[in-house]
């Protein structure tokens, strides 16, 4: 066959290859297959072949990615050559009588650029010259367990290898066939080397994806019809732009993982039902080729006189597919169950058992599948005894994280404003602390928190910050205070409210001084005498709190936020968290409630979290969660 009629991307029976010519060039490794994988591959053929009686099944090689090289006059193998050397030498095997029964047949050529003396080796395996170098040696021993393999094989050894090659190429035969994926045209176009595209095939820059071999398939079968071509396309580029929107996939995937570089095949893999276990890379794509043979059979079978039954069959298949997309769409579109979907994607509940749900004869309406998903996503929780959750029991802290979750996303539900929503996206790109809202009094402050925790009073009371930053004109960051610490000093000295009273006989200048004075010691910060006013006086972090390990005192809090603030007063953490929010970083809606005191019934005391503070926080959340 001539290989420069096939598609760029398509698939290519043994039999295809017959009568062309295979160059490997040197940027390649030799021939490296050992016994167990070419055995590995005798014993796939063969369970194949007794599995598969007919043509409506084929088995798939990995891709064979191929250049049209017009100096060799040869195909040059850019990947794939493994199992191509290792066919060359299964059939060869039985050359002689293939070409006998088959005239117009020729085994497939291959030549070797380093060891030009490999294509001639291959045809005359010499066990006396095997360790001249490591190719022959890995193709003499490959050649050893073909030949015991032929030998014992039910099938024998001529059926075998018949059947590989399966020169009638009819329906009534199953096929071996490798995805073809020819680069010629983007070489030649895009004026680089075979080298350089081979080295972006093996640091994953060419995405053979599942994706890209379906659209292949689909297109490759709507025959001449290019209209119906350019509508699967175009909506295919529509859909897999609306995927590529970080708000939707992380909605109804979950957290990226990388999976999927081409998004749309994950309506694929739901709709062809693959698991994550499962091991063939090109399952989904073997899938959707085996369903276009069986139902173009079908369609043949029951209407004789019916032309092109592919393009029938590949328009509802595209069709499923876009169903499938408008059926997410919609959800993502709907505020309530973008809140309850989203959750339960993050709780690892698969997107299939969320559509039987839907499909369910009980579930009448929207507002009743909305119900039952709401009632899923509190089932999550609804063991855990909220009051009796500890900070410091570690198994209370994934109880912990999943109900501070679950009532920020639900929280957001109640929001009357339709365009309000929980950002999965932005909750994904994050990780997330469990933190103390009213600190916990700090029993040794040392290192780098003991400077933290100094300057950040300072700037809370003199706006000075210590880890300010300038940027020149060459692009350089300069933490001038850090670099300049008499800087720092002198201009926490000079501000203009120095003399402002925070509470009678310390003024804002004080408190400041005595910080500036403890950050040049090593002294114990709690024994201070600056650390009692700030703690007793002026912040009033009594002993009375009993809520601080308890869920009323607990807010999920980014890692960049909570470590660095982590044992900061109330009033202090607000203002960090307000100017983080300011800078773009996403604070979670309910833990910026909790700063701003949203949940308290009565607000006396801005500059303090008491009990009041939360008991009413725990009770909101106990309200939402157990009412939704």
């Amino acid at each position: 066959m001539d290989l420069k009629t096939k598609s760029k991307l398509d698939t290519v029976t043994i039999y295809d290859l017959m009568n062309n010519d295979f160059y490997i060039p040197d940027y390649q490794r030799g021939y490296r297959w050992t016994a167990l994988e070419v055995e590995k591959l005798l014993v796939d053929f063969e369970d194949f072949f007794n599995n598969n009686n007919d043509g409506d099944s084929f088995y798939c090689l990995q891709p064979l990615v191929v250049f049209y090289n017009k100096e060799q006059a040869a195909w040059e193998v850019i990947d794939g050559q493994q199992r191509l050397t290792t066919l060359f030498l299964i059939i060869n095997q039985q050359r002689n009588l293939l070409e006998q029964i088959y005239p117009d047949i020729k085994l497939f050529n291959i030549t070797y650029q380093s060891r030009p003396g490999s294509k001639q080796y291959l045809l005359n395996l010499d066990e006396t010259k095997k360790n001249d170098n490591i190719d022959y040696y890995h193709m003499y021993n490959a050649a050893q367990v073909i030949n015991d393999f032929l030998k014992k094989t039910p099938l024998g050894a001529w059926r075998f290898t018949d059947k590989i090659v399966n020169v009638n190429n009819t329906a009534t035969n199953p096929s071996i066939k490798f995805i073809w994926y020819d680069v010629t045209e983007e070489i030649e176009n895009k004026n680089i080397s075979s080298e350089d595209k081979f080295s972006d095939l093996n640091i994953g820059k060419i995405g053979l994806t599942n994706a890209e071999l379906i659209k292949a398939l689909f297109l490759n079968n709507v025959g001449n019809d290019d209209s119906e071509a350019l509508r699967i396309a175009s909506e295919w580029d529509n859909i897999e732009h609306a995927l590529q929107d970080d708000t939707f996939w992380s909605f109804i995937y979950g957290k990226e993982d990388g999976r999927y570089a081409t998004r749309i095949e994950f309506l694929f893999d739901v709709i062809q039902n693959k698991q994550q276990s499962e091991q063939n890379d090109f399952y989904t794509f073997d899938n959707y080729a085996e369903e276009i043979k069986t139902k173009v059979d079908d369609e043949k079978s029951h209407n004789p006189r019916i032309t092109c039954p592919e393009k029938i069959v590949v328009k509802n298949l595209w069709k499923a597919v876009s169903d499938k997309f408008h059926l997410y769409k919609g959800w993502y579109d709907n505020k309530n169950l973008y809140h309850v979907i989203g959750y339960l994607r993050y709780k690892k509940r698969d997107i299939s058992e969320i559509e039987m749900i839907y499909a369910d004869p009980k579930i009448e309406d929207i507002d009743a599948f909305f119900v039952e998903l709401k009632a899923e996503a509190i089932k999550s929780v609804a063991d855990v005894d909220i009051r009796s959750l500890n900070y410091y029991d570690t198994k209370d802290h994934k109880k912990i994280y999943d109900i501070l979750t679950l009532f920020n996303i639900l929280s957001i539900i109640e929001c009357e404003k339709a365009d309000v929503r929980f950002s999965f996206d932005e909750f994904y790109k994050h990780s997330w602390d469990i933190e103390h809202v009213r600190s916990q009094t700090p029993k040794e402050v040392d290192g780098d928190g003991r400077q933290d925790w100094i300057t950040c009073n300072i700037e809370y009371f003199s706006g000075i910050d210590f880890k300010y930053c300038e940027i020149d004109a060459d692009g350089r960051v300069h933490y001038k205070y850090q670099e300049d610490y008499s800087l720092y000093i002198n201009d926490v000295k000079s501000v203009g409210n120095r003399s402002t009273e925070i509470i009678p006989g310390y003024t804002v200048g004080s408190v400041c001084d005595e910080l500036l004075t403890l950050l040049g010691t090593k002294s114990d910060i709690t024994q201070s005498a600056v650390f009692n006013v700030l703690y007793n006086q002026i912040f009033k972090q009594d002993s009375t709190f009993k809520y601080e390990d308890n869920i009323g005192n607990l807010v999920l809090l980014d890692q960049g936020t909570n470590r660095g603030y982590k044992n900061a007063f109330f009033p202090i953490k607000r203002k960090w968290i307000y100017r983080r929010e300011r800078q773009g970083i996403y604070i979670l809606p309910c833990t910026r409630n909790v700063f701003a005191k949203n949940y308290s019934k009565m607000i006396f005391d801005l500059m303090n979290w008491n009990n009041e503070d939360a008991e009413a926080y725990m009770t909101e959340i106990e309200r939402i969660i157990d009412n939704g």
